[in-house]
């Protein structure tokens, strides 16, 4: 992994460049330590039309700039479309990233930084009207392309939001969206790893899954029931069966049946049919089963998987 070094002289101007020959002398003076003067790159922030940034001055490559949305060039965003209600803030350090410069190489041209999603190292982005989505490249998941709406991002290498007490996050609070559009749809949450989006899955509620497996164990708890009750009614007949015996006469032409299998018989088939209703039975719970928990189409009460939120 390339990383900048602690101290970089990396795209200077040629002014400072030329200083940081005599190491001695530069050291003592932009040193950096305990937050004291150090000579890097910050870029001539690129404005447009009313465009503002503070500070104008800035000790490093940080700045805020106020304006109407554009993430890119003059023409970029709604900002550039000439759309009012479109007003927007821009918390942005480290323009351009490790290829900031302030001018060419041979020092004799100024260069100016425009806005930049993917070369900026961090930022906080904040726009009354904008393509969140597009203008970030951010994959549609299940939440869907978003255009011409109020937007917040935050970018960065790492993010962390930090809760000391509880972290909510929030959809659907109000009937209309900044643009005064009622909100049709629901939207739920979107977890995507990788900006892989097609590969979302709907997230699982816990209680839901819990009392589907408990009902599960319970269906599979009378089947065995069953099984059990048939097994045991299939050996009775088979050691009558077995043990069954013929009333003889001197000249038998045919053996009669025995009395006591008859019984047995006639007591098995009444058994039989009342274990075929248990078994119709339960062929029903399993059925309802499935219904209330796992039916995409119906959406039962106990349906196991979020029908907003999503992650892969």
């Amino acid at each position: 992994m390339v990383k900048v070094p602690v101290d970089s002289k990396i795209n200077l101007p040629k002014k400072i460049r030329n200083q940081a020959n005599n190491t001695t002398d530069y050291f003592l003076k932009n040193s950096g330590l305990f937050n004291d003067h150090i000579n890097e790159v910050i870029p001539n922030i690129a404005l447009y039309g009313n465009e503002k940034h503070l500070p104008e001055d800035s000790p490093s490559n940080c700045f805020i700039l106020f304006g109407r949305d554009r993430l890119r060039g003059a023409t970029h965003g709604y900002g550039g479309r000439g759309n009012s209600h479109a007003g927007a803030i821009d918390i942005v350090v480290g323009f351009s990233g490790r290829l900031a410069r302030v001018d060419d190489p041979d020092g004799d041209n100024k260069i100016f930084t425009n806005k930049s999603p993917e070369l900026d190292a961090a930022r906080i982005y904040i726009s009354q009207k904008t393509d969140v989505d597009n203008d970030f490249s951010l994959a549609d998941g299940k939440v869907g392309n978003q255009t011409a709406r109020s937007g917040i991002v935050i970018k960065a290498d790492a993010v962390r939001i930090v809760a000391r007490e509880g972290l909510k996050l929030v959809t659907g609070t109000d009937v209309f969206n900044s643009q005064g559009v009622r909100i049709a749809v629901p939207q739920g949450i979107d977890l995507i790893a990788q900006n892989k989006g097609k590969l979302l899955q709907p997230l699982v509620l816990g209680n839901n899954l819990i009392n589907a497996m408990k009902d599960q164990n319970d269906r599979l708890t009378d089947l065995g029931a069953i099984v059990t009750s048939l097994i045991e009614l299939v050996m009775k007949h088979f050691m009558k069966i077995a043990a069954h015996t013929h009333i003889a006469t001197p000249i038998p032409l045919v053996s009669p049946p025995s009395p006591d299998l008859i019984l047995t018989t006639a007591t098995t088939e009444v058994q039989l049919g009342l274990l075929t209703g248990e078994i119709l039975e339960h062929k029903k719970n399993i059925s309802l089963h499935n219904k209330h928990f796992y039916d995409t189409k119906n959406l039962g009460k106990g349906y196991i998987l979020s029908p907003y939120n999503n992650t892969n």
